[in-house]
């Protein structure tokens, strides 16, 4: 369950709370983001394996705004090799549909491009490093105003590592920084999350359950126009179920 690539066909629901939001930074907002990851067999050799992303958002006091709504969906593919080696790899398309017209979740444009992840498996440990390339393909900048440009803008590269250790009675430990960088804005976004977790079945279901702190290292300012990205320290947790093994 720690490989982005493995067989597994499965559904995560996953809550993230922020601080530091907004020009006096006193806003907050929490994502509950809802992933289903399913796998293709392309050829006798090859897999495909398709993530959607779909967040739900609640703002808190962000430059005067309290609002929820939808926030930007992504959907990812991974194509790659059938095979029992330690060390995996995959490759394919990334897509970013926005998230309305208010700007208040996040970017109001379109973003498309490369994704790439690379995993090595030295058990009971697990490393990788998760890519992604997007590039603007319409629609406004800025967040709910054409004032705010070169903020909420998809010109991001992305590398994510990661590493998990998993004990034998099914304990999960995890490190990873989801850490981006804006082409437009010319500033970096850093969020490094460390969670705790334990695998245990409903039934027949395994299922996951766990918790963690996140830290913001850098981030973008915030302007009156735009809430600027989370400071400080954050909270997530996370329930993952296995469909298929």
């Amino acid at each position: 369950m720690t490989n982005p690539l493995s067989d597994l066909q499965l559904v995560s629901l996953q809550w993230n709370h922020n601080r530091g939001l907004g020009t006096n930074q006193a806003g907050t907002d929490q994502t509950l983001q809802f992933g289903p990851r399913f796998k293709v067999d392309v050829s006798e050799n090859w897999n495909a394996i398709t993530r959607v992303k779909v967040n739900g958002v609640k703002v808190q006091n962000v430059n005067g705004i309290n609002n929820a709504g939808m926030g930007p969906t992504q959907i990812e593919t991974f194509f790659t090799q059938k095979s029992d080696k330690t060390g995996v790899w995959g490759a394919g398309p990334f897509i970013q549909a926005p998230a309305g017209e208010s700007g208040d979740f996040g970017s109001r444009q379109w973003g498309g491009g490369i994704r790439a992840v690379f995993v090595t498996k030295p058990k009971p440990w697990t490393f990788g490093i998760l890519t992604y390339q997007s590039w603007n393909m319409g629609g406004s900048a800025g967040a709910g105003t054409l004032r705010s440009p070169s903020t909420g803008t998809t010109n991001v590269f992305s590398a994510w590592p990661f590493m998990a250790f998993v004990t034998e009675n099914a304990w999960v430990y995890s490190l990873d920084s989801e850490s981006s960088y804006n082409y437009d804005a010319r500033r970096t976004f850093n969020p490094i999350n460390a969670g705790i977790g334990k695998v245990v079945r409903i039934g027949e279901v395994p299922v996951e359950f766990s918790v963690g702190a996140r830290y913001i290292a850098s981030g973008y300012p915030a302007t009156l126009q735009y809430p600027g990205t989370p400071r400080g320290w954050g909270a997530r947790a996370q329930l993952t179920f296995v469909l298929s093994e």
